[in-house]
C-alpha cells in the first residue's frame, strides 16, 4: 500500500492500517526516539503518544507526496525534544551500549562503560543537526535520502552534516576519551 492510500484509510481510523504503521515504522521510530531522548522506556512512552498524535491530527494531514513516514519521524522528533527539555538530558548509557558491544570480562565492561560515556559526550557537543542526522542514520539505520526528507534538507546537505558530524566525533574521542570543550562545527 502506498503513502496516499496509507492516509487515506488512516483518515478512516482503519484499525488494520494503524497496525499497518507500527508494523512498517515501529522499530525505527522506536530506535531514533530511544537516540534522542536517551531512555528506552520513555521512548516508548512517546512512540505511543506520536501514534496518539498522528490519530488525533490525521483529519489535518494531506498528503503532497512526501513521504508519510517524515510526519510521523517529525511528530516523534518534536515529541522527545519537548522531553529533553523537561528532563534536560540527551543520549543516555542504555541506547549508546550499541555503540559499543557488551563484554563478559570485568575490565572490558568498565571500558565499554568509559567509551559509552565518551561517544554521548561527544554528542553533546555537535550541533543539533548534526546530532539528528547521526541519530537518524546510524542508531535509526536511515538512508541518507530519506534523513534528507525527514530533515527538509538536500541529500548533499544531509552528506555534509553527516560529514562533519562524524569527523567531530573522532577528533573529540581521540583527545581526553572525547572531553576536550570546543563547540561543535
Amino acid at each position: 500500500m502506498d503513502d496516499a492510500e496509507l492516509v487515506r484509510r488512516l483518515k478512516r481510523y482503519d484499525a488494520e492500517v494503524v497496525g499497518e504503521v507500527v508494523s512498517r515504522y515501529g522499530a525505527a521510530l522506536h530506535r531514533y526516539v530511544a537516540a534522542v531522548v536517551g531512555d528506552h522506556h520513555l521512548a516508548e512512552d512517546i512512540v505511543s503518544e506520536t501514534y496518539m498524535r498522528m490519530l488525533d491530527r490525521i483529519g489535518t494531514y494531506t498528503y503532497r507526496g512526501v513521504p508519510f513516514r517524515a510526519w510521523l519521524f517529525q511528530i516523534a522528533r518534536n515529541l522527545g525534544l519537548n522531553a529533553l527539555r523537561r528532563e534536560r538530558r540527551m543520549a543516555g548509557e542504555g541506547v549508546l551500549a550499541a555503540v559499543v558491544t557488551d563484554a563478559t570480562d570485568p575490565e572490558r565492561m568498565v571500558e565499554a562503560g568509559e567509551a559509552r560515556a565518551a561517544v554521548r559526550d561527544a554528542l553533546q557537543l555537535l550541533t543539533e543537526e548534526q546530532q539528528q542526522v547521526v541519530l537518524l542514520r546510524f542508531v535509526a539505520e536511515e538512508p541518507t535520502a530519506e534523513v534528507a526528507r525527514l530533515l527538509r534538507k538536500s541529500e548533499g546537505s544531509v552528506k555534509q552534516l553527516q560529514l562533519r558530524a562524524l569527523r567531530s566525533l573522532a577528533r573529540r574521542l581521540s583527545r581526553n576519551g572525547g572531553a576536550d570543550g570546543h563547540e561543535a562545527e
